[in-house]
């Protein structure tokens, strides 16, 4: 037996969970395709070969050329995080000025939507990948 308010939790929270991803389709990575980025600011996503997200991250000020720099050493063999190099199939990005704040509403959809868990990539990168989500508090 379904009960109507546990159906309309689920499709709400679905529904934000959409609102909160990237709104453009997935892209595969080549050379010619991760030259065409821009040099800006902002966040993305990258996935897996059946488009589930596995990472979301940032590009900001300290790369020298924004998403094109980040992206590009996903897909190279630089890349030291496991799960990326292992992976990561497809990507998707989006240009934006408060890229820390889009990054963080960004895992904390994706964690409501997954039992609290960030994607295996963030779990598996630096410290910088896994950020404190939620309210800071204090002593």
């Amino acid at each position: 037996m379904t009960h109507p308010e546990t159906d309309k939790s689920e499709a709400s929270r679905s529904d934000t969970s959409r609102l909160a991803s990237i709104a453009k389709p997935w892209q595969e990575p080549s050379e010619e395709v991760l030259r065409q980025i821009p040099a800006v600011l902002g966040v993305y996503e990258l996935a897996d070969a059946a488009g589930t997200v596995i990472h979301i991250g940032q590009a900001g000020g300290r790369e020298p050329f924004g998403l094109r720099s980040k992206l590009s050493h996903h897909f190279s063999e630089a890349e030291l995080n496991p799960v990326l190099r292992e992976q990561a199939a497809r990507f998707r990005w989006e240009s934006n000025q408060q890229y820390t704040t889009r990054r963080i509403e960004m895992l904390m959809h994706y964690a409501e939507a997954h039992d609290q868990q960030l994607p295996p990539g963030n779990i598996a990168g630096t410290w910088e990948d896994q950020p404190t989500l939620g309210r800071i508090r204090r002593n």
